[in-house]
């Protein structure tokens, strides 16, 4: 009985793998595990190469789209461009500014026969030194007077003469200028400061345009910095007041602001003696890895009616 019990025992089969088909095992699954890599591998490289384009195209679609307000908001003919190679009218080295001026609100006026051009001071002939809004008066923004009060701009239709009366810019060093502080309001009438001498500086003949622009004294003149050669930082300055000749270097005093990083543009604006100019903005931003990059254009169209 035993020696039957033991010999059954032995013969029973074993269970298990052999040395030779885990290998063939192995070998096959690593096929197997490649080829699904490969085949995964390029919809999720491609899934995370257009987050990141789109990731991009959002940050320079909102850049542009802040841009194109502010300039289609800012005084007529205030815009210019220039660079830090000491270029103006077009960018084609180092940094482009984009300048121009802002305003709150607007409207259309009236003014007695000695506002133009008077024969007295205001301080003699207050009148000299008051206009009537007979559009609706902004209020949103209101106007602010006083000291700190902001600006009134008439017939600017110049940005670049740095002697000229009709450009706002420049022309507070002149004799006459084409905007003045309002320092009081009572209804419709808004009574503005006198100059040096306690004439209105408005002392140029009538134009005749009957447009005003409100020049928030907190704002005043605002620029766009942007590389052209070189990725960089776009930046927004503003509250650094009226500078006459175009920026060569980025603005000192007032406010700034980053856009933008890893930033490119290309900037043009086409010299036009018409009623409307277009400022014509490639940019091109870049992942911080330098793996991907998008580029936008626009054109902005801004009103150049006084």
């Amino acid at each position: 009985m035993t020696d039957k019990r033991l010999s059954s025992r032995h013969s029973k089969p074993q269970a298990g793998f052999t040395l030779l088909e885990m290998i063939i095992t192995m070998t096959v699954t690593a096929v197997i595990a490649g080829i699904v890599a490969q085949t995964i591998i390029g919809p999720v490289r491609s899934y995370f190469d257009s987050a990141r384009r789109a990731a991009l195209t959002d940050a320079a679609d909102l850049v542009l789209r802040r841009m194109t307000r502010d300039l289609r908001q800012g005084v007529p003919n205030s815009l210019r461009i220039s660079d830090s190679a000491g270029n103006v009218g077009t960018c084609s080295a180092g940094t482009c500014y984009i300048e121009y001026i802002a305003t709150s609100g607007g409207g259309a006026f009236t003014t007695g026969s000695g506002f133009f051009g008077g024969s007295s001071t205001c301080a003699v002939t207050p009148a000299n030194c008051q206009l009537t809004v007979i559009s609706p008066m902004p209020s949103n923004p209101a106007i602010a007077a006083g000291a700190s009060g902001d600006y009134i701009v008439i017939n600017n239709t110049n940005s670049n003469d740095s002697a000229s009366q009709y450009n706002a810019y420049a022309c507070a060093s002149l004799a006459n200028c084409n905007y003045a502080r309002v320092s009081s309001i009572a209804g419709s009438t808004l009574t503005l400061a006198a100059g040096g001498t306690g004439y209105n500086v408005f002392g140029f003949p009538g134009p005749s345009t009957s447009r005003f622009q409100v020049v928030p004294n907190g704002t005043r003149a605002v620029t766009y910095a942007c590389p052209v050669t070189t990725s960089g930082t776009i930046q927004r300055y503003w509250s650094y007041g009226f500078n006459s000749a175009p920026a060569a270097a980025a603005p000192s005093g007032g406010s700034s602001a980053i856009m933008v990083m890893n930033a490119r543009c290309s900037i043009s604006y086409p010299a036009s003696s018409q009623v409307f100019g277009v400022l014509i903005v490639s940019l091109t931003l870049t992942d911080s890895s330098g793996g991907e990059s998008v580029t936008l254009m626009r054109e902005i169209h801004v009103d150049n009616t006084p």
